[in-house]
């Protein structure tokens, strides 16, 4: 780690369903729904994956897991 972002795996503990995480601004709050990797790609990569998530307000949404990251954090890493 670099001291100013803890990059997380697909498919270790910070992304199973139920686990919390929040904005980086702060603004909002979300759960992990589920986690699974694109079909398309052969896996090669880390970010092959797809993360569903539900807001606090309940709406749901889909990322693939850079774009989740670079815009959420995991509730244990707010104070790192």
């Amino acid at each position: 780690m670099n001291g100013s972002r803890k990059w997380h795996k697909a498919n270790g503990p910070a992304f199973a369903p139920g686990e919390k995480w929040v904005a980086v601004d702060g603004s909002c709050g979300c759960t992990i729904v589920s986690i699974r990797k694109y079909s398309i790609y052969t896996g090669r990569s880390k970010w092959d994956y797809e993360v569903t998530y539900q807001f606090d307000d309940g709406r749901t949404s889909s990322s693939d897991v850079w774009n989740f990251q670079v815009r959420y954090q995991h509730v244990a890493d707010q104070h790192i």
